[in-house]
């Protein structure tokens, strides 16, 4: 497995592995960040998942979530249904040691080199915004391992978002954002291919459903979703600076992203969610 190697940039501990692609901070305010994203999309989209697996996750079954962080989506999943077995998995060690529920297990290790369990081993796979942690090359290939530790006839569910209706200033932290993912091997654009590569990796059924979320408009839904969506721009500065060098300064980018607040509010921009939902063939 990838040894973990960090470098810190204004003050904020990033990756420094080439075999790593993950762009965001490890951190103890990314961490919240996390946890607090994962509260706003359960209230905004009224459920943590949506394959069809409600009466057999009663039943029991045995999950992953792939990539998940500090776990906030398996420690809810695993209160809600606590006769399903729950696994996470995830490059850093993020994650609860000590204080679990005991129907919740957890792996350190890099996607990108292979997934640490058997074939045919998961009823249902979960994996949500890795769009900052996989080059396109790591999206092929987590796919077909996600779909060999899957069971004949379990489900996988994707999630990625883009935004529409931008004005100038999101245009212009959109476009640096998207060319900084090109030029590290990584698909901007990952949330329009997932029935794609779904289907390419061996997936079948899979289908799409785009649900339309208000940002920084509409309510508290949308307030709550602007809240992350700024915070998680906040902790990208440093790697975003590498691409404009006007946003160096911290105060000059806060000013931005305060900017992009209001121009979001005013173009009534929303969050395109891309669900894909497909299963392993029986």
């Amino acid at each position: 497995m990838t040894e973990p190697q960090h470098q810190i940039l204004n003050g904020r501990k990033f990756h420094a592995n080439d075999k790593v692609a993950y762009l965001l901070p490890e951190d103890n305010d990314e961490k919240d960040r996390l946890h607090k994203q994962h509260v706003v999309l359960r209230y905004t989209l009224q459920s943590n998942f949506q394959a069809p697996l409600q009466e057999k996750l009663e039943q029991g079954i045995t999950v992953l979530d792939s990539g998940c962080g500090p776990a906030a989506w398996v420690f809810d999943m695993a209160k809600d249904f606590p006769n399903s077995q729950f696994h996470g998995i995830d490059i850093t060690s993020t994650f609860p040691h000590d204080t679990k529920p005991s129907n919740c297990e957890f792996t350190v290790a890099n996607l990108a080199e292979g997934i640490p369990y058997p074939d045919n081993y998961f009823d249902y796979v979960h994996q949500r915004l890795l769009i900052l942690g996989l080059t396109d090359a790591n999206w092929d290939f987590v796919l077909k391992e996600l779909l060999r530790v899957l069971k004949p006839g379990g489900y996988i569910e994707l999630h990625e978002a883009n935004l529409n209706n931008m004005g100038p200033l999101l245009k212009q932290l959109q476009y640096t954002m998207s060319s900084m993912l090109q030029s590290k091997g990584m698909p901007p654009k990952i949330s329009n291919e997932l029935q794609e590569r779904a289907i390419k990796a061996g997936f079948v059924d899979a289908q799409v459903q785009i649900t339309d979320l208000k940002l920084n408009h509409g309510g508290q839904a949308g307030k709550m979703l602007w809240d992350d969506y700024q915070h998680g721009y906040t902790n990208l500065r440093p790697v975003m600076a590498m691409s404009n060098a006007e946003w160096q300064d911290e105060e000059l980018y806060a000013i931005h992203i305060e900017n992009c607040a209001k121009e979001a509010e005013t173009m009534h921009t929303s969050v395109n969610w891309h669900t894909c939902i497909a299963q392993k063939p029986f």
